[in-house]
């Protein structure tokens, strides 16, 4: 619990914070200039799920790790008689939080269209914030990949590597049999059925809860615990 506390104290006051919510916008609007209101809300999902969310998430593991290396390159974390384990794995933990808050805020802004313009929306307010909340738990898997990553490569590949794959490979590789062993096509294979997005990001129009969600959501989970241990464990061995 007090790897927890630590990391959450130094979310406090940062671009981190900012940038959750940023890029939330940035997608409602993108959505707003290329759909209307007629296709505002899928668009921002699919382009939520496919570009920005992958993007961010590998820049909010990049300035995580940032922070530390400008703090003293991790002195003040290896001088300290700590779980060099559990210090990382409380980081991937934070930015699960940190991503289902910009995952409401987003679903916030796309159910506007709810008030605004009734007769063009596709989804209700509470579909809005399940499936926003949804595609976040089917792509946590990427957090300790970028943590990972960021620590080997620096700022600038994990955030292209992210963002290239989370586009293409699900239109590639979603409607095949085997996706499942393609995690960037964890998100879109739950989007499908639930809001009713194909992988090239049209809408199908057919949509609504059935238990083939809950597939992408158990393996993105599992992955996102098997990384996060061999990350940790890497991170240890820094001492």
């Amino acid at each position: 619990m007090k790897y927890l506390k630590s990391e959450h104290l130094k979310f406090k006051r940062t671009v981190s914070n900012k940038l959750l919510f940023i890029s939330s916008l940035i997608t409602a609007i993108f959505a707003w200039v290329v759909g209307g209101f007629i296709g505002f809300q899928y668009i921002a999902f699919y382009w939520w799920y496919a570009f920005l969310l992958p993007g961010a998430i590998a820049i909010l593991c990049s300035l995580s790790h940032r922070k530390e290396e400008n703090a003293g390159k991790y002195y003040s974390v290896f001088s300290m008689p700590m779980n060099l384990s559990k210090f990382e794995a409380a980081k991937g933990i934070i930015l699960i939080e940190k991503l289902l808050i910009a995952a409401v805020f987003l679903a916030m802004l796309i159910s506007i269209s709810n008030i605004i313009s009734p007769a063009t929306v596709v989804y209700s307010v509470l579909q809005s914030i399940v499936g926003s909340i949804g595609i976040i738990l089917a792509s946590v898997w990427q957090i300790p990949l970028c943590l990972y990553l960021t620590r080997k490569m620096g700022l600038f590949l994990p955030i292209v590597l992210n963002t290239i794959l989370g586009i293409f490979l699900p239109i590639a590789l979603g409607n095949t049999v085997v996706w499942w062993l393609v995690p960037y096509c964890y998100a879109a294979k739950l989007a499908e059925p639930l809001m009713g997005i194909e992988m090239n990001g049209t809408f199908a129009g057919a949509y609504g809860f059935s238990v083939t969600i809950l597939i992408p959501i158990v393996l993105s989970i599992l992955l996102f615990i098997i990384l996060s241990y061999a990350d940790a464990k890497d991170f240890s061995k820094r001492r």
